[in-house]
């Protein structure tokens, strides 16, 4: 297993659950007005990180790429919409009471990646990684069963975002680069919602609500940056397995904003915790095993032949 993948993609899930505590913080700014500005604090922060690590030329050599190659500006069509909604998403169901509905989305997702990953990409899976995978399949469908449907915001992280990650990878635009394009592309949109409705005096509303948004666009930037590097580092399967942890966490914030897991749903949240469980348990049996791997077959000892070393 990556472990550079493995260390950002738990980096970015740690981030994502703060954001969602800190984004029901924000009132009076509502969910579109986060929206507005988190893309307009998180385009010239990534473009600061990227020139501090010397790794400008992430976001200037994918211009030249669409620049030579109009074409790829109808996968922008897709995916900056599409990334501009999740973030949208990420900040209005907060405020709104649907945080345990975007933490099953998010429960979901993972098992859609990896099942993409399996058969769309044929990407190997260990013993335990199935085993997760049809315990977190038994636990949605549980769900699904209960409640008669799903409802339109887990579908929209489920089947969304896994089509924005595919196109991305497939067209080769799953880079940082990328994903500062389709943030600039939604600048003109951001400015229009940030300050729309007295977007900018519920900004400055008061100290601790420019603080907090201020925090939120630290969080946003690290956040994105960690999410993509990761599905650009792991594959398919680890990807999507690992992504089980930030739902975990967003459902301990949605806990923490007052929320409750109804009685009849513990079967499912049991469930999809326990498939996170098995997956942790596989995490530490790969690296041990890679850890073995590298180091080499243990050699047995012998006994050295000669005239005995001074000492």
């Amino acid at each position: 297993m990556n472990r550079r993948g493995l260390s950002v993609s738990i980096l970015s899930s740690l981030t994502f659950a703060v954001f969602a505590l800190v984004a029901a913080l924000l009132a009076p700014l509502n969910g579109i007005q986060i929206w507005g500005w988190r893309i307009l604090m998180s385009v010239p922060g990534i473009l600061l990180a990227m020139l501090v690590a010397k790794r400008f030329y992430w976001f200037t050599d994918e211009f030249r790429r669409f620049k030579a190659n109009p074409k790829l500006l109808l996968v922008y069509l897709f995916t900056a919409p599409m990334l501009a909604a999740q973030m949208w998403l990420f900040g209005w169901a907060p405020q709104h009471g649907y945080t345990l509905q975007v933490s099953l989305g998010y429960f979901l997702l993972p098992l859609v990646m990896v099942l993409i990953g399996r058969f769309m990409f044929n990407e190997s899976m260990s013993p335990l990684a199935w085993v997760s995978t049809i315990v977190a399949l038994s636990a949605v469908a549980f769900e699904a069963y209960r409640t008669g449907a799903v409802g339109w915001v887990v579908l929209f992280i489920a089947v969304g975002y896994p089509a924005y990650f595919v196109l991305r990878r497939v067209t080769k635009t799953d880079g940082v680069g990328a994903l500062t394009w389709e943030l600039v592309f939604a600048i003109p949109f951001a400015l229009y919602y940030a300050f729309a409705e007295g977007g900018l005096s519920n900004a400055l509303h008061s100290v601790q609500t420019t603080t907090l948004l201020l925090t939120l666009g630290v969080l946003s930037i690290i956040g994105l940056v960690t999410y993509v590097l990761a599905a650009k580092l792991l594959s398919y399967v680890v990807f999507g397995l690992l992504s089980y942890l930030e739902p975990a966490l967003v459902t301990s914030v949605a806990v923490l904003l007052g929320e409750r897991i109804a009685p009849e749903q513990w079967p499912t949240y049991i469930g999809i915790w326990t498939a996170v469980a098995i997956m942790a348990v596989d995490g530490v049996l790969a690296a041990v095993s890679h850890r073995r791997h590298a180091l080499g077959p243990a050699r047995p000892w012998r006994r050295r032949r000669g005239p005995r070393a001074d000492v």
